[in-house]
């Protein structure tokens, strides 16, 4: 996966060692857009780890199990061959979710599967979106990136807020593995982390266009529609943050240019 020139920028960052083997550890994650890009990378630097410092558990979310799956066997391989650990079992800790965030009813059964196989939420990493794509609508009619990029992520977080908030109020992080330094455990470290772009800055000059959501939007530029997608992902992040300022770590950010599959779309028109 590499950077883009354009657009990038911001500090260097290396979680192979930025990042405290602690920090993850026992901790239950879900990532959307799991199956390639940046939700498959975070998820082979969540688990290129120490067997003792290892996540409980991962939900690889992807609208199709079959590449969900294809994902997790990628990631496993990598782990193991990258010397850290040589026994690394993906499908021990990684689950695959099916999730298409164009569907309402998907999001609903996805969460419900959650809620009832984890007794904890710690990450909830909202990776997955669309960029620029042609008009179309989601399976209850709304602008097809504003309801992939956003309302999908909206009801998701909304369905797993009562998990977050459970986890966030368990005592002071007791029932997460003791570090091995022995160190006394931090308070639990709920967060939310949504990937949102630079390209919020497209969004059209009279702001979100809530009258016509319920359409194809096709008087908008798809760049402006990509924009207005990923301003309700910062605006969003912004409120819940507001809401459980005391539960609730929340990032909103952009991360950079990185040649993923989001530019597929210019390379096949190219």
């Amino acid at each position: 996966m590499n950077y883009i020139p354009f657009l990038s920028g911001g500090v260097s960052f290396n979680p192979r060692t930025d990042i405290a083997p602690s920090a993850i550890q026992g901790k239950t994650i879900l990532v959307t857009g799991g199956n390639a890009g940046l939700g498959k990378q975070s998820i082979l630097e969540f688990v290129c780890q120490p067997a003792s410092s290892l996540p409980s558990r991962i939900w690889l979310c992807s609208r199709s199990l079959e590449r969900a799956q294809s994902a997790i066997d990628d990631i496993s391989t990598a782990v193991q061959s990258s010397g850290v650990n040589p026994d690394f079992d993906a499908s021990s800790i990684i689950k695959p979710l099916e999730l298409d965030l164009t569907s309402f009813d998907s999001i609903k059964y996805a969460a419900r599967t959650v809620l009832k196989e984890s007794d904890r939420l710690d990450i909830l990493m909202l990776n997955a979106g669309i960029m620029a794509t042609a008009t179309g609508v989601t399976a209850e009619g709304y602008e097809i990136q504003f309801g992939t990029n956003h309302l999908g992520h909206a009801l998701l977080t909304k369905l797993l807020l009562p998990l977050l908030l459970k986890t966030a109020h368990s005592a002071k992080g007791n029932d997460l593995p003791q570090p091995a330094d022995g160190t006394p455990s931090s308070p639990p470290d709920v967060r939310v982390v949504i990937l949102s772009s630079e390209g919020h800055r497209l969004t059209p000059l009279s702001g979100i266009s809530f009258s016509n959501l319920k359409s194809n939007q096709s008087s908008i530029l798809t760049w402006q529609r990509y924009g207005q997608s990923k301003l309700a992902n910062i605006l969003f992040g912004k409120q819940l943050a507001a809401h459980y300022p005391d539960e609730l770590t929340v990032v909103a950010l952009h991360p950079g240019a990185v040649n993923t599959q989001l530019f597929h779309p210019f390379r096949d028109s190219g």
